[in-house]
């Protein structure tokens, strides 16, 4: 066989593993190690009168806004740390309405938590998403089932959506920040949605598992509540967010792009093994062709 064979089919296949192993968890593992993910859509957040304590009939519209960094990268590709910014913003002041920050520790191949007593849940929807339920535990997310609710159309995109409506307790989402004071709560108080009416849907590309469009809010309103007798407290406040118009149509065109990233990025070292054996085929019939002439 021709050394011209051998050195090409080397080649390839010294390609294809410097592809998978080096180049190729850019685009293939969940979270990269140097991830800078930013989600926007837009709703209402509704804020109680300090005065009154009742919240305003008629809702002030907002931004939403989820900022989602690595902060550190030392344990890669076995874990990540993130931060993730989750902000609302009125739209007519420019004011922060609400903001909360969390650190969370995941496994970068799942994107779901890496250790500890929440490990499996999810941070974000992995890669090839099935159609079964999930648990997320994400931001201000606190482990809640979502349900694999059917295959929707958005945009030609295939998507899986996954829902859930009904009771939560957040009032670690309350603790405050830099920009938002804390909700005040006494010993036997927690936050729910009013009527357990609080909901999130998400609609995911399942090769990806990217997100492509959400839905949440407590449209009934978020309440200080007594745990011993059950009863409302006082308000906080009333919301809801949704991704639509300019940031729903640019985040469907992002994935369509990444979604081809990711297969081609999936596939090439296939391709590039089997472009190596063909070429040491090739070779070797045009040696025994040779031979035998």
């Amino acid at each position: 066989m021709r050394r011209s064979y051998v050195v090409a089919a080397v080649s390839l296949a010294a390609f294809a593993a410097i592809w998978h192993f080096a180049l190729g968890p850019r685009w293939t593992m969940r979270v990269p190690r140097d991830d800078d993910l930013t989600m926007r859509y837009v709703g209402t957040h509704t804020n109680a009168d300090p005065r009154t304590g009742i919240v305003p009939v008629h809702d002030a519209l907002s931004a939403y806004e989820r900022i989602v960094v690595v902060k550190d990268a030392a344990d890669w590709p076995h874990s990540l740390i993130l931060e993730d910014k989750y902000t609302v913003r009125n739209i007519e002041t420019g004011m922060v309405d609400f903001e909360y920050v969390t650190t969370e520790q995941i496994d970068p191949e799942t994107g779901a938590w890496a250790r500890g007593p929440h490990e499996g849940e999810i941070v974000f929807f992995p890669r090839n998403v099935q159609q079964r339920d999930y648990t997320m535990r994400s931001n201000h997310i606190p482990g809640l089932l979502l349900k694999f609710s059917g295959v929707r159309e958005i945009g030609g995109l295939e998507t899986y959506l996954f829902s859930y409506k009904g009771p939560i307790e957040y009032a670690a989402a309350y603790a405050g920040s830099a920009e938002t004071p804390r909700t005040k709560l006494l010993p036997g108080q927690d936050i729910r949605c009013a009527d357990d009416n609080f909901y999130y849907r998400i609609w995911v590309e399942p090769r990806t598992g990217t997100q492509v469009q959400i839905e949440e809010g407590c449209l009934s309103g978020d309440f200080v509540y007594d745990k011993a007798s059950g009863n409302k407290v006082s308000a906080i406040d009333r919301w809801n967010g949704v991704s639509a118009g300019s940031n729903l149509s640019s985040g469907i065109t992002e994935i369509y792009n990444a979604r081809r990233v990711y297969l081609s990025a999936l596939y090439l070292p296939g391709i590039l093994v089997a472009g190596s054996l063909t070429v040491l085929a090739i070779g070797r019939v045009r040696r025994n062709t040779t031979a035998i002439a």
